[in-house]
């Protein structure tokens, strides 16, 4: 699968300034491609997924609602969770989509000229995560622990994303196959 330095278009998801994120609607439904082929250039879980079409939602920034889009070919492992700690939070379940989106805002600075890691960006990823597990309906102490797993342990991970490999390029035919979960009895 042949990789893109950068999303399709580059867009800057992160408000100027912020004070409350309030609310999160998603707006779109989370198509997801698995390669035929592993990502030969990648190591592990890291990289098993594309977006296959923008995933989009919505969130509510000092009372203006605003949209967000994490675009197609974004690379993603899913639910980036330390193997000791999958017996709390999978690699899958209710709060995928909201990692989906976190995934994005943990690399979308990377794409914009003269933007670096800034830690008011993160904290916005961080709460968007939050509130997104709200509107999946994920368990508030389920979403606590993530959350604060996330404020805790996350810093590494933002400040090191990896342009260079964060976008498929959906034009490869390596991709043609779709994630699809068969329904019992087929």
């Amino acid at each position: 699968m042949q990789l893109r330095s950068a999303p399709p278009r580059a867009v800057n998801p992160y408000p100027d300034r912020w004070d409350a994120v309030v609310a999160f609607e998603y707006l779109s439904p989370l198509s997801l491609i698995r390669p035929v082929n592993n990502l030969l250039d990648r190591l592990g879980e890291d990289g098993d997924y594309v977006l296959q079409h923008d995933f989009d939602c919505a969130v509510t920034i000092d009372g203006e609602r605003r949209m967000l889009s994490a675009p197609r070919g974004l690379v993603t492992d899913l639910t980036s969770v330390p193997v000791l700690l999958r017996f709390f939070v999978g690699r899958v379940g209710p709060w995928l989509e909201a990692a989906i989106i976190h995934d994005y805002l943990y690399v979308a600075w990377s794409f914009l000229p003269g933007h670096g890691p800034r830690a008011p960006d993160r904290l916005f990823a961080d709460r968007v995560m939050l509130l997104a597990m709200e509107a999946a309906g994920v368990r508030a102490w389920r979403r606590l622990g993530i959350y604060w797993g996330l404020r805790l342990f996350g810093a590494g991970a933002y400040a090191r994303a990896d342009p260079d490999r964060a976008f498929a390029d959906l034009g490869d035919p390596t991709l043609k196959t779709a994630f699809v979960v068969p329904r019992a009895g087929q």
